[in-house]
């Protein structure tokens, strides 16, 4: 299992993206073959959240991610249901 590390999320003001190597994480020329140049050798990002409305508690959810979970456990209970969900059950009690 890999740690989140905090220098790899993005956040544009509408997605949370994390963008550091884990053991599911494939290379962007391999995910999207006509992908720019620059991202050659670079993983492909992994979708986190994304916060639409309202209040936009992403620097808690970094934080919870990095001190309490793994990557690769986040993204399989994502993947399941809803990132909401995910923070959920994995214990995260602030605002979504």
């Amino acid at each position: 299992m890999t740690a989140f590390v905090k220098e790899e999320f993005t956040w544009d003001g509408m997605y949370l993206m994390y963008r550091g190597r884990h053991s599911k994480s494939v290379n962007m020329e391999v995910a999207r073959p006509n992908c720019h140049p620059s991202w050659v050798g670079k993983p492909k990002p992994e979708f986190i959240a994304r916060f639409k409305y309202g209040y936009k508690p992403y620097k808690a959810w970094i934080n919870f991610l990095v001190k309490n979970v793994a990557v690769e456990e986040y993204i399989k209970l994502q993947e399941e249901s809803t990132p909401v969900q995910a923070m959920r059950t994995l214990g995260y009690k602030g605002k979504c």
